[in-house]
């Protein structure tokens, strides 16, 4: 425990002494030297908080202390098997304000250091079926370093972040956004759905990096990860880091007394079931999160005048029959 403790101690000594070399030589000037020292402590500070309990029960994620950040992110873990599948990328190069970085993040990106133990855990152990992995770093991505993730076929069909969240927009106030991904509401369309009222994994937004929100959800994920291990090849992939857990905890982070696509959100009465084009905000934590019907991310959502992206569900992770 003192170890752990010492090394993260060590670490603030050194973003400090980095941060006074760079001021020295005229790098930076003192704001942008200020906000990055700022940021790096506030992610030494939750991880001295974990080490410091030494459990996850206790594990308590810090409010995020971050300034929005405009970012795209694509996820690539383990092989494809068919790489012609791909023509979508360049509608980000096209829709996406020039000034936010585009990146491929794979399994080695240096933020994952910053996993605490139990994230790091799953995250490796999840590495016998790629897409398991590719999951749990969409969701790794959009908590710590925030902007939007995508799947490597999800094609951009509107400025970002101009037209997602833009001061005229009405997802302008979101913090968060996540959306449904089909009309699902009968026992019969659980044949290809594994939620009714699912919400996809294709296309998440997080403002800035270390919402509350995702932060939570990713230690539900992951307790139910541990509820679950060891898992084999033959498990459900939605049902480890995708759309199940991640509708099931919208489910109870908004505390519905009934189905979240039930609840009335409008003022005519109107759910996310009956009207794809409403919006539900649950305000929560100094968080303002948002699930968009699927007239938004949803699949086939290309000739609604409100479709922000489309998927063109590839299923590149598949391994041909």
């Amino acid at each position: 425990m003192a170890t752990s403790i010492d090394v993260i101690f060590s670490y603030r000594f050194l973003v400090v002494f980095v941060a006074v070399l760079f001021l020295a030589a005229g790098y930076f000037d003192v704001a942008n030297i200020h906000s990055a020292v700022h940021q790096h402590m506030a992610l030494v500070q939750d991880k001295v908080s974990y080490f410091a309990t030494g459990s996850q029960h206790n594990y308590h994620r810090q409010e995020s202390a971050f300034d929005e950040v405009c970012r795209v992110q694509f996820v690539f873990a383990g092989a494809k098997y068919n790489y012609n599948q791909f023509p979508t990328l360049q509608s980000w190069i096209r829709f996406a304000d020039p000034t936010c970085p585009i990146e491929f993040l794979r399994t080695n990106h240096p933020f994952l250091g910053l996993l605490n133990i139990a994230e790091a855990r799953m995250f490796h152990e999840l590495a016998f079926l790629p897409i398991l992995q590719a999951d749990m770093l969409k969701l790794l991505a959009v908590y710590y370093l925030g902007g939007v993730v995508v799947d490597l076929d999800v094609e951009a069909r509107k400025r970002f972040p101009q037209d997602w969240t833009g001061v005229d927009t009405p997802l302008a106030s979101c913090d968060v956004v996540l959306g449904m991904e089909a009309s699902c509401d009968t026992d019969e369309c659980l044949k290809m759905f594994v939620r009714k009222g699912q919400i996809q994994n294709w296309a998440m937004y997080s403002r800035r990096p270390q919402s509350q929100f995702f932060g939570e959800m990713f230690d539900f994920i992951v307790a139910k990860y541990e509820s679950m291990a060891p898992l084999n090849k033959g498990v459900s992939v939605q049902e480890v880091a995708g759309s199940g857990p991640i509708t099931d905890f919208v489910q109870q982070y908004g505390n519905f007394s009934r189905p979240h696509y039930l609840v009335e959100i409008s003022r005519n009465g109107g759910s996310l079931q009956s009207d794809t084009t409403n919006i539900m905000r649950i305000r929560k934590q100094h968080e303002e999160i948002c699930i968009v019907g699927r007239s938004y991310t949803g699949g086939g959502c290309a000739k609604q005048p409100q479709c922000l992206l489309f998927h063109h569900f590839e299923g590149s992770w598949r391994r041909p029959a």
